[in-house]
């Protein structure tokens, strides 16, 4: 590999990181109210279903023909508890409790994310005027 080479490699490292960074960013720093979360679960990119987070603990059982999941929502938060697929990283993802926040399980096809059903950031909002 010659000098180019290195450059274009790390102009697009940069590039991905300031991405990435300023999405962090972005989203970090967002208000939200304990309390007030929701977790919507696709299956195969299809609404499954929206749970509210809260204190009391409740668990939901996914049954698809991609597999078996098991989430419980627990102290305003959510988190896989039993995954059939063969790694089982989505239970690796943790307890999540912040907006944006996601468990995933490719397998199962199964998407975990946390909204701000409140947020002030809406789709339908308007982004700029040019």
């Amino acid at each position: 590999m010659k000098l180019g080479d290195f450059m274009i490699i790390g102009a697009v490292l940069l590039i991905v990181g300031l991405i990435y960074g300023i999405k962090w960013l972005d989203t970090r720093n967002e208000e939200y109210i304990v309390g007030q979360l929701a977790a919507q679960i696709t299956v195969n990119g299809k609404p499954y279903k929206t749970v509210n987070l809260a204190k009391e603990e409740q668990v939901i059982e996914i049954h698809t023909k991609y597999g078996h999941n098991t989430l419980k929502v627990f102290d305003y938060g959510i988190q896989m508890v039993f995954a059939d697929c063969p790694n089982k990283i989505s239970m690796q993802m943790g307890f999540k409790s912040r907006p944006h926040q996601q468990i995933i399980c490719i397998p199962n096809r199964v998407l975990v994310e946390v909204i701000n059903p409140s947020g002030s950031h809406d789709e339908d909002e308007l982004d700029a005027v040019i």
